[in-house]
């Protein structure tokens, strides 16, 4: 980008300079309205973020230690034989919503349990109820990878349109109205000058 400084004091540059300001102050509008549609979304997002990370942790927690309890009924050896079934289908698909140019992920992710075949071989009917504790942390991790997904690209955008709204505030915009009042000054001093020969040429003449 040429530096406005350097630009010659002439009135097409000046009519460039005042153009190019106004798309720049209209740039920074429109970044500013972005800026402010991010933030509304990153703090809703937040706000689920923390809902569903408290029932993330409770389904873990819940699941662990009906974990431990069935160890402890069971045995190692039981437990890793009992792991071999498959507990539940899994299906899943990623669709996209767009906030301000901003592609967030759409996650639906159904987890649907699977009947155990108990058998005499020293299977606890806890290992039923592990299973479930199970899928219901698979149930909810399909919302907590959409919001996770969600805040890490509303905020990744959020800091990049931070960045351009700086920059034309403290950068562009200033150089611009700076370039633009030297130019106007410049043209002044000049008409003030063209002026005042033009008047002593009269003067001389009338003389």
């Amino acid at each position: 980008m040429i530096d406005p400084d350097q630009l010659p004091s002439t009135r097409t540059v000046l009519l460039d300079l005042r153009r190019e300001l106004d798309q720049a102050v209209q740039g920074h509008a429109i970044l500013e309205q972005k800026r402010e549609t991010l933030l509304r979304e990153l703090w809703g997002l937040l706000s689920e973020v923390k809902h569903t990370e408290g029932e993330v942790r409770q389904r873990f927690a819940s699941a662990f230690k009906v974990q431990r309890e069935a160890r402890i009924i069971m045995g190692m050896d039981a437990m890793r034989f009992a792991a071999l079934a498959p507990a539940a289908n899994t299906d899943y698909s990623v669709e996209t919503r767009s906030v301000m140019g901003v592609s967030l992920p759409l996650v639906k992710m159904r987890v649907r349990p699977l009947p155990f075949p108990y058998s005499p071989a020293g299977i606890s009917g806890i290992f039923d109820e592990l299973r479930t504790k199970w899928v219901e942390v698979g149930q909810i991790l399909g919302s907590w990878t959409e919001i996770t997904g969600s805040v890490w690209r509303v905020a990744r955008e959020l800091d990049r349109t931070q960045r351009r709204v700086r920059v034309l505030e403290n950068l562009l915009i200033p150089k611009y109205q700076a370039a633009i009042r030297r130019i106007q000054a410049v043209l002044e001093e000049q008409e003030r000058d063209s002026f005042m020969r033009t008047k002593r040429v009269k003067e001389r003449r009338e003389r």
